[in-house]
């Protein structure tokens, strides 16, 4: 039965003409690799993406009070920015 499920996954998608992506992550989340295939996927399929690995954190850092949460936050914050409205200054 799951391999008659491999083909809906979305590691076996084409990934051809999706939007920019900003892939976040922890050092130590047990999903850091699952996000480099991905990131690397989302390149080789022609999309904007850029990755950003932070030193330390878990899963679900950029929940957190921290200093490392609020540079993630800020760092997506200007991603999304930057995709809706242009680079800051510029409308």
């Amino acid at each position: 039965p799951y391999a008659e499920l491999a083909s809906e996954l979305p590691l076996a998608q084409d990934l051809r003409g999706l939007p920019p992506a900003l892939f976040t992550i922890g050092t130590l989340d047990a999903l850091l690799d699952d996000n480099l295939y991905m990131y690397g996927r989302w390149i080789a399929a022609g999309n904007e993406a850029e990755f950003a690995a932070y030193p330390g954190g878990l899963h679900g850092f950029d929940l957190y009070p921290t200093t490392l949460a609020a540079d993630a936050r800020k760092r997506m914050y200007g991603f999304i920015r930057e995709r809706i409205r242009g680079p800051v200054g510029v409308r």
